[in-house]
């Protein structure tokens, strides 16, 4: 049982700590990371979250998401949540934080999503990726243009594969990734 760290709404934590499925059931704020791997030649990986995924099942996702349990940083979630999803060791002192976004979804009655987000890019080599699948969690992974990515996005029907990303993460993120 994942236990999380409660937040307010300004992102501060609260003392109360509970496991993630009351959190979610409940709608408390609390934290999670994303971590955006990157080439130099202008491409990110993305997920294609699993179908047994409450939410968002077969879409394509940032390259590595995860709650930040209790009592861990955001560094050291995207540290673990990389090998736990797609067996790549990345070292914190590649990360660099590239964002905080807060976000306030309702998917179902019973399950309200309230983050605040750390974000993370880490560049890669620019070669044929090597992962080991956390298969309850990721179906695939690509190596994509971000211009691609970007441009989808734009299109209705074709951002119908993507986890909705809100407009200003993705302008925050993107133009951010796109200066490296």
């Amino acid at each position: 049982m994942e236990l999380i760290d409660i937040l307010n709404e300004h992102g501060q934590p609260t003392g109360e700590i509970l496991p993630k499925r009351e959190v979610h059931r409940h709608g408390h704020f609390h934290a999670s990371t994303h971590l955006w791997l990157y080439t130099k030649s202008g491409k990110v990986v993305l997920q294609l979250r699993a179908a047994i995924k409450p939410n968002f099942p077969n879409c394509w996702d940032v390259s590595v998401a995860g709650h930040i349990s209790a009592g861990e940083t955001a560094l050291d979630t995207a540290v673990r949540e990389a090998q736990e999803e797609l067996g790549i060791s990345v070292q914190k002192e590649n990360l660099q934080q590239i964002g905080r976004f807060r976000i306030d979804y309702q998917h179902a009655e019973d399950y309200r999503d309230r983050e605040f987000i750390t974000i993370f890019a880490c560049e890669i080599p620019d070669a044929p990726l090597n992962v080991t699948l956390q298969v309850e969690v990721v179906a695939d992974v690509t190596l994509i243009p971000l211009a691609q990515v970007e441009q989808e996005l734009a299109d209705p029907e074709l951002a119908k594969k993507y986890v909705p990303f809100n407009k200003a993460y993705a302008k925050e993120v993107f133009d951010k990734l796109n200066g490296f």
